[in-house]
């Protein structure tokens, strides 16, 4: 939509500018016709007419003819001028339809040149930013394009394989577990890349996704934990707090996304651990560093023995490590047997 104010302001300059232009030029023309009418009849009222003898006729010929010569001359330039100023007029009337057809020729070096000049300016920045519009619109277009197929793939597999699980004629539990699974990974990839779209959406390095603040350490903590214990124990599962904490400390963080890594691990624990064993968090606080320790018992697996190091990758726990690292933090997680330990460290604001 257009913004017919700034059109109208523009237009009211331009036509205003040329007026007093020739205001401007005809005061100065006139000026020097009455000059030069004067010194010429001056000068031949002093060496001519002496001559002849002061003859009536000839004075009055030499009266008419410099202000005939004067005439001329002012008409000549005043054309040239009157010219000059319709052409930027009809140039400046084109700026305020936003119709540019070519540049106005630059003549001379006065007002009205400058205003040709400036009315020239517009017409490379109206250029400029039709090229900037036309690009920004073939960007947009790739964005979306780009967007949509890395949504819709993996959306359609999801779509396909919980079409596989509802299948009421196929009875193979393995089959459909592993389609489950399958399923929820390409479910968090989608996760993960809106996640990564929003990040970047707001500034260049992605930093304005993100709205850090100073937060007074221990309060803060212990409400996500609260937090955190009340989901898990309405789940039904025990909870453990193991407090060594002291000293009073500050966070640099964004409260949303830390809440998000907290609701992650709830969602986890409430998918995944053994509720008849009971879910503990520990604080440590070291002198650069908060340490969160997160452990629960999985639901017993007789194919998982001895420590794995967990792969994330596309999962709820590679979204928490991403959030961490914008926090200049770190995450660790692996599972011994049937103990899984999570482990967020998180830098003391100084």
């Amino acid at each position: 939509m257009k913004n017919n104010k700034p059109k109208q302001t523009k237009t009211k300059i331009v036509k205003n500018k040329p007026n007093e232009e020739l205001v401007s030029a005809l005061i100065k023309y006139l000026s020097l016709a009455l000059v030069g009418a004067v010194i010429l009849t001056i000068i031949f009222n002093l060496f001519l007419l002496p001559i002849f003898d002061y003859n009536p006729w000839l004075t009055m010929l030499l009266i008419i003819i410099p202000n005939i010569l004067v005439f001329i001359s002012l008409s000549y330039l005043f054309r040239k001028k009157l010219s000059y100023l319709k052409t930027v007029q009809k140039g400046s009337e084109r700026v305020a339809e936003e119709s540019f057809e070519a540049y106005i020729p630059l003549r001379g070096n006065n007002e009205l040149t400058d205003i040709a000049n400036n009315v020239n300016l517009i017409h490379d920045l109206y250029e400029a930013k039709n090229k900037a519009e036309a690009l920004a619109k073939m960007e947009n277009h790739h964005i979306i394009t780009s967007i949509s197929n890395k949504i819709h793939a993996p959306l359609t597999g999801i779509v396909g394989y919980l079409e596989r699980i509802q299948n009421p004629d196929d009875h193979d539990f393995a089959k459909k577990e592993a389609y489950l699974k399958t399923a929820l990974h390409k479910t968090y990839q989608v996760i993960n890349f809106i996640d990564d779209l929003f990040e970047h959406a707001f500034t260049d390095n992605g930093k304005g996704y993100y709205q850090f603040k100073v937060y007074n350490g221990k309060p803060l903590i212990h409400q996500l934990l609260d937090s955190c214990s009340k989901a898990i124990e309405e789940a039904g599962f025990d909870v453990v707090l193991e407090n060594c904490i002291e000293r009073d400390f500050t966070l640099w963080v964004d409260l949303e996304q830390l809440q998000r890594i907290f609701d992650y691990l709830i969602s986890n624990i409430i998918k995944y651990a053994d509720p008849a064993k009971p879910v503990d968090f520990g604080l440590i606080l070291n002198k650069n560093e908060l340490c969160i320790i997160l452990r629960n018992k999985t639901i017993s697996n007789s194919d998982s023995s001895g420590k794995t190091v967990i792969d994330a990758e596309g999962s709820s726990l590679d979204s928490c490590r991403k959030i961490i690292t914008r926090h200049q933090g770190r995450i660790d997680y692996y599972q011994l047997n049937q103990l899984f330990k999570v482990e967020l460290i998180l830098p003391i604001h100084q």
